[in-house]
């Protein structure tokens, strides 16, 4: 069993009052429904689990943390991934204002400041994540302290990153592009990090991301939207 002892797992996330995914609503032909998000967010913290392991909810806009820290509360109870596992509510904690790379750098440097011994971020759609992810990554963590571990997404970027000191790999990334993951390679190599890579994932920002996380059998919320709001369109 990983030992995730001094370990935090940074979940980022939109209040779903807030709006977001505006590329998949408009592929659906809906308006914004915080109803996915909200499936999106619980399906992550669910397939995001270890024993002992805490993990922090960041909110934009900070505002709006008592909106996540009351969804994620009521759903507090055993994993769905890991039904035997019961998990407490995470804290839940403002992101500040800036682009993604600042309020990525600003969150990871608070959970440094601390004394939290390894720190992995993570985005709120990717509600097909599995807890061997999650162990992986910190497994590597435990045995190299200049490990650098980055998730790939399909689309370029990343959906996870985690070392266990601040890399300054945030800043001069065009974030977006399809250039993410490697100009941030670039950068951890440049700050003597050894890179380790996981197995690339497709977050929830298309249709096609929508498709691949039910179709992975992982993600009960999300499937349960999809059905009313994906399946009727086939």
């Amino acid at each position: 069993m990983v030992d995730t002892a001094g370990a935090i797992l940074a979940i980022l996330t939109r209040a779903p009052s807030s709006g977001g995914k505006s590329r998949l609503f408009e592929a659906l032909g809906i308006l914004p429904d915080p109803e996915l998000l909200r499936c999106l967010l619980l399906d992550t913290l669910d397939g995001a689990t270890l024993p002992a392991l805490r993990r922090v909810i960041a909110v934009t806009p900070g505002s709006a943390c008592d909106e996540v820290r009351a969804i994620v509360s009521d759903a507090t109870g055993p994993s769905t991934s890991s039904p035997t596992l019961h998990v407490t509510s995470p804290d839940v904690m403002p992101q500040i204002d800036g682009d993604l790379g600042a309020r990525m750098q600003a969150v990871m440097a608070t959970l440094f400041r601390e004394e939290a011994q390894a720190v992995a971020l993570i985005g709120s759609d990717l509600p097909h994540i599995v807890p061997g992810t999650i162990a992986e990554t910190f497994d590597v963590l435990a045995r190299d302290r200049d490990a650098l571990v980055l998730g790939p997404a399909s689309d370029g970027g990343y959906y996870l990153i985690a070392s266990r000191r601040m890399p300054d790999v945030f800043t001069g990334i065009e974030w977006g592009s399809d250039r993410v993951f490697a100009s941030t390679i670039e950068a951890a190599t440049i700050a003597g990090f050894r890179v380790h890579q996981l197995p690339v994932l497709t977050d929830v920002d298309t249709l096609d991301g929508l498709r691949a996380a039910v179709a992975s059998g992982r993600a009960p919320r999300t499937a349960s939207w999809a059905r009313v709001n994906l399946d009727s369109r086939q």
